[in-house]
């Protein structure tokens, strides 16, 4: 006894496929966009946590100056850091090869003050798109 039909027909194929590819079309760009705001977060984290380091050396201190144990970022920026007596400059780098290095965002800099800034970001982005707060 023969069963016609027992299995799909290759319209029903296509259909699938062009499914699932128009789904893929709108879900990628959504995981991409989640998947860099997690990055920010990571080194917005991060600034905050050298900005604090900083400022205990300088109550201990007086000065900013001969601070040790900067980061020097993680695996998406590059942390360099200007350390003067009363003033210091964090500046977080997007790494060429990181999936940051293309971001909208641009480059990341915290000062003495707790003035956050962007640098090389898109001109339509806000602060606190960047920095989240």
């Amino acid at each position: 006894m023969n069963r016609y039909g027992a299995g799909f027909t290759l319209m029903e194929l296509m259909i699938v496929v062009a499914i699932i590819g128009i789904l893929g079309a709108f879900a990628y760009p959504l995981y991409s966009d989640s998947v860099k705001r997690g990055y920010r977060a990571q080194l917005v984290l991060l600034l905050s946590e050298q900005s604090q380091s900083l400022e205990r050396f300088y109550s201990k201190k007086g000065l900013y100056s001969g601070a040790e144990n900067v980061s020097p970022g993680n695996q998406h920026y590059l942390m360099t850091s200007e350390l003067a007596d009363h003033t210091y400059l964090l500046t977080a780098t997007r790494r060429a090869d990181s999936p940051m290095a293309g971001d909208a965002c641009g480059d990341y800099t915290l000062n003495h003050v707790g003035l956050a800034a962007n640098t090389n970001a898109a001109p339509d982005l806000t602060r606190q798109q960047c920095w989240g707060r």
